[in-house]
């Protein structure tokens, strides 16, 4: 059974005259509520409790859970309206009012990382985001110390490379420009002002250079229900779709409609052994593995932001993730470094003897 106290205090170390805030977001209208809806709410409503309770020794405080309106997409503005403590309030104006005194976690249905970490950079509080969770989610019960470790290890070799190239089962390659760009890590520590997580954590991942002289391009297999859709990359950006199905049509379409949905946002490698696919993104991208998304990516260190889109209500990042069980398979992740070296990390979706080598150091 999961340690609720432990597990708040190993993440986040709540210190005296620190504040912590829950958001949640719960439709307004009854036909909109589901089982899931109820159980994050219930979550939010445990989580708080837990806080309040700890707050009695650790002398800092707990706000009311913060309810607003789902948003309808990841990624997607904030609503302006939200409710605490059965009182209307300016959610925007109060996210605003945040410091570095300020722990911020939003258990919610839609992912409200990118509007709230453009705000963490500028104010210095804690945010973590933790769309669609559930706490029956295995990933909880990894050992965070171990998950750290790799996630640092993973995220060295990132930074360090000016390349990585992907190779799926299907025969399609990928090259990923990673010059002049910082990794970043999900450890599960949130810890210090300024510091952004999703929980449950693990991974490592890194924003690929999206300027006009980037050199990611190749090509991206994709498998939907039951289509193969295999995207054309070029310079950081999906620019065909060369399958013909419907599913590959109604792609074809979706990223003509605005360019800024094609670009490649993110390289992610996963390191939480506990994760198991639940066909849920917030575990599955924590898997031993890859990932990688497309749309936004400046919280990230990339250079895509929301306004780049032409309707920034509908901006997007939206994560592909390949697991040992997936059908479409990462056969080899070949790390590219100055001069000649290269460095082969991820083999049939496992990660290579090297790599685990390495993870044992630390």
């Amino acid at each position: 059974m999961l340690n609720l106290p432990k597990l708040l205090q190993d993440v986040f170390e709540p210190k005296a005259g620190e504040n912590v805030i829950i958001l949640n977001d719960f439709p307004k209208d009854e036909e909109d509520i589901t089982e899931e809806y109820i159980r994050r709410k219930d979550m939010a409503i445990e989580w708080n409790k837990t806080f309040q309770t700890m707050a009695k020794i650790g002398k800092f405080t707990v706000e009311p859970i913060i309810y607003y309106f789902p948003t309808g997409g990841h990624g997607t503005p904030l609503p302006d309206e939200a409710e605490q403590d059965k009182k209307k309030i300016n959610l925007l104006k109060k996210l605003k009012g945040f410091s570095k005194n300020d722990i911020v976690i939003s258990i919610t249905q839609y992912s409200a990382t990118g509007p709230i970490s453009e705000l963490v950079h500028k104010q210095n509080f804690r945010f973590a985001s933790m769309p669609m969770v559930d706490m029956a989610m295995t990933a909880f019960q990894a050992d965070y110390k171990l998950v750290g470790r790799k996630a640092r290890v993973l995220a060295k070799k990132l930074t360090e490379a000016n390349a990585a190239i992907v190779t799926f089962d299907t025969g399609h390659e990928v090259y990923f420009d990673l010059r002049n760009r910082t990794a970043k890590i999900d450890d599960g520590v949130c810890t210090e002002p300024g510091q952004t997580i999703n929980l449950p954590s693990g991974e490592a991942y890194i924003a690929p250079f999206d300027e006009p002289t980037s050199k990611t391009k190749g090509y991206i297999p994709v498998y939907y229900e039951k289509h193969l859709v295999i995207y054309e990359v070029f310079k950081n950006k999906i620019v065909d779709v060369i399958t013909d199905s419907p599913k590959s049509n109604q792609m074809q379409k979706y990223f003509k409609e605005d360019p800024a949905r094609g670009n490649i946002a993110e390289l992610g490698l996963g390191c939480n052994n506990k994760a198991t696919f639940i066909n849920n993104v917030l575990q599955d991208e924590k898997i031993e593995g890859m990932h990688w998304a497309y749309g936004y990516n400046d919280y990230m260190g990339g250079s895509v932001g929301v306004t780049d889109f032409k309707d920034p209500l509908s901006a997007i990042h939206v994560d592909i993730i390949y697991t040992k069980e997936a059908k479409i398979k990462v056969r080899q992740i070949l790390l590219q470094f100055e001069g000649k070296k290269r460095v082969v990390i991820m083999e049939n979706s496992r990660y290579s003897f090297n790599m685990q080598k390495e993870f044992e150091k630390g």
